[in-house]
Parts: structure tokens; sequence; C-alpha cells
């Protein structure tokens, strides 16, 4: 009897040192291949990082010089008095178009939307300063559509204010 209880004692222990290793082993062959994943994974998760920072940039730079198209926009459209000034003023609008269109794959659909009525807008300045004076009521629409874009450029920037 008591030669069945040391082999069933020593056959439990070098089961249970066998079973010690063969878990140490696959441990360590799991870690192995989860390490080479995770470094994967934040080698590709800087790369992207990398990639979105550098289009973010772009797409402030974007926002920024459309702003300021949309503010000489506004310097000007209450300028407009003799028919040289209703001619900057059309190359102005020009000007701005064409920035626009150059810098439009940065901007969501949503901002595409508000710099074209900004544009539009500009437009409907011109057209009824063709008698050397600008009606308020284009130049007060011009104003909000500008203003209505900013709102919408600081929502994408994350510069807006937030009200409690």
């Amino acid at each position: 009897m008591e030669f069945i209880s040391t082999v069933v004692i020593s056959n439990g222990i070098a089961l249970a040192i066998l079973g010690f290793l063969f878990r140490s082993i696959i441990v360590h062959f799991l870690d192995k291949d989860i390490n080479s994943y995770k470094s994967k994974l934040e080698a590709t998760n800087l790369r992207m990082n990398i990639s979105f920072g550098g289009i973010y940039a772009k797409q402030a730079e974007a926002l920024a010089s459309l702003y300021k198209h949309m503010l000489d926009l506004e310097l000007y459209a209450e300028m407009i008095k003799e028919p040289k000034d209703w001619n900057e003023y059309r190359d102005r609008i020009r000007a701005a178009a064409n920035h626009y269109h150059t810098v439009r794959i940065y901007i969501p659909k949503s901002m595409d939307d508000m710099v074209l009525n900004v544009i539009t807008h500009a437009h409907h300045v011109l057209t009824q300063s063709l008698d050397g004076h600008t009606p308020a009521k284009f130049v007060k629409e011009f104003r909000e559509a500008k203003e209505a874009a900013l709102v919408e450029m600081r929502r994408l920037m994350s510069v807006e204010e937030h009200e409690s």
C-alpha cells in the first residue's frame, strides 16, 4: 500500500511539474505573440496619429485662411462706390472662391455649404452695388452667413465656448 501511495504521489508531483512547465511554455509563447501584436498596433497607431495630426493641421490652416478671405470680403462690401471698386470686389470674390476650391478637400460638407453661402452672399452684395450704393440688407445677410460659418469653424476646431 505504501508503494502505491508513493507511486501515486510521485506521479502526481511529476504531472504537476509537467503541467506547470507546459503552462509556462504556453504562457511564454502567448505573451510573446501578444507583445508582438502590441508593438505592431502601437506602431500603426503612431503612424495614424501622425497622419491625422497632419490632416487636422491642414484643416485648421484651411479654415483660418478661408476666414481671412471672408473678413476681406466683409471689409470691402461697404466700400463699393465706383466701377473700379466693383471690379476690385469681384476680384476679391474670385480669389476667395479659388482659394476655397483649393482647400475644400480639408473641410467637411457642413462647412463646405457655409463657405459657399458666404461667397453667394458676397455675389449678392456685388450685384446689388452696381449703382454705387450697397443696400444694408445684403451686407447684413452677408455678415450673418459669415458669422454662421465662424461658429461652425470654431466647432470644427474645438475652440467654441461651452455654455453651462
